[in-house]
């Protein structure tokens, strides 16, 4: 038996707050995605197409993630 880790809502917060965004702790996986949005209107292009290339990465994974995430992840790109 194979066992994965999945990327939960600790890895999302942790990958979001890398990336600059500025969040509460405790912050729901859909309240990460919001507060992404909201830094994302005061950045520069170079950081918004970095964190677009980084969010595109992060959809790769999407087989080994919670729905939660997933769902949290589609608020900030097209995730089928």
């Amino acid at each position: 038996m194979m066992i994965t880790d999945l990327i939960d809502q600790d890895d999302y917060f942790d990958l979001l707050e890398q990336a600059g965004v500025p969040l509460e702790p405790g912050c729901s996986p859909q309240q990460c995605s919001q507060a992404a949005l909201l830094w994302l209107e005061d950045q520069n292009d170079e950081v918004r197409d970095q964190f677009g290339a980084s969010m595109h990465e992060l959809k790769t994974q999407i087989t080994v993630m919670l729905p939660e995430v997933r769902d949290a992840l589609s608020l900030l790109i097209d995730v089928e």
